[in-house]
């Protein structure tokens, strides 16, 4: 009888073939990539008018706090920055970007020292980077490994955007060359910021300066505590170099550039008001 029932089954199997659950579903997420060398995750977007002939300028966005802020999110935050103006993103995981209980440790922006550098260098290997334009940028808890990697390589990054930043002077004196000083940096936060975050990015302002760094400033009139690329953007474009091994053409040759509205407009001190465009859509 057991004979019979295991014949049956296998005639069965015969007929109708043999069952083959369903594969797993596809949801890899097109721009997560892995970094060999450290086997950390980090976000990559590549516009689509890439030119491997023509070196792209790079931006390097830190996420804050997770859960509420991701490296996934910069992607979504940048990419249509990305495709407008030819730039490469990257939005490496990071540690230690605890900007509500945490003050950036150390050991966790050595890490994302680490990580960070070594993403660059695996890309440079794949795409024409621009190597004298690399902005590295963060917002909220992102302004630790912003300050900490941007101020200790200013022969990796040409500029420092501190977007709604936290800050912490304990971990930033003493940790950078004094070349570090001749690098662009800029910090901005929102008016209506949490009270921490304008506490903190005006003490960014004052350690810096009271070092010898040239720091531009604003405030977005209106603004909580929220992302402002376009901000950070209009910065970047504004120290823009010609790469590294071209020469700058002639002011007689060159081509002026369509002229771009401004973004934001200078007021008393460190005021500044925007105005212009709204910030292009992925």
């Amino acid at each position: 009888m057991r004979l019979l029932k295991i014949s049956f089954i296998l005639l069965l199997a015969f007929l109708g073939g043999c069952y083959v659950p369903p594969g797993p579903v596809e949801t890899e997420d097109p721009w997560l990539k892995v970094d060999p060398a450290t086997g950390r995750e980090y976000y990559l977007y590549v516009p689509q008018n890439y030119n491997h002939n023509k070196p792209a300028p790079v931006i390097v966005s830190c996420h804050g706090t997770p859960p509420y802020d991701v490296a996934r999110h910069h992607i979504d935050t940048w990419r249509g920055y990305g495709e407008k103006y030819g730039c490469i993103i990257i939005a490496p995981t990071l540690d230690g970007t605890d900007g509500i209980f945490g003050d950036g440790p150390v050991s966790g922006m050595m890490v994302n020292e680490r990580n960070i550098l070594s993403i660059l260098s695996g890309l440079s290997y794949q795409y024409n980077l621009d190597r004298s334009n690399v902005m590295i940028t963060g917002f909220s808890g992102g302004g630790f490994p912003a300050y900490w990697v941007g101020l200790r390589h200013p022969d990796v990054f040409s500029v420092i955007v501190a977007q709604n930043c936290n800050f912490n002077r304990s971990n930033t004196d003493g940790w950078y060359p004094r070349e570090a000083v001749k690098m662009p940096v800029m910090v901005f936060y929102g008016e209506l910021d949490p009270g921490t975050i304008v506490d903190q990015s005006q003490k960014a302002i004052q350690y810096l300066r009271s070092r010898g760094f040239k720091v531009d400033t604003a405030i977005i009139p209106g603004a909580g505590h929220d992302r402002h690329p376009e901000v950070a953007m209009n910065y970047f474009q504004k120290h823009w170099k010609a790469a590294r091994g071209t020469l700058k053409p002639s002011s007689k040759s060159r081509r002026e550039p369509a002229p771009r509205p401004e973004i934001y407009r200078s007021r008393p001190e460190t005021q500044l008001e925007l105005r212009g465009p709204r910030p292009p859509r992925p």
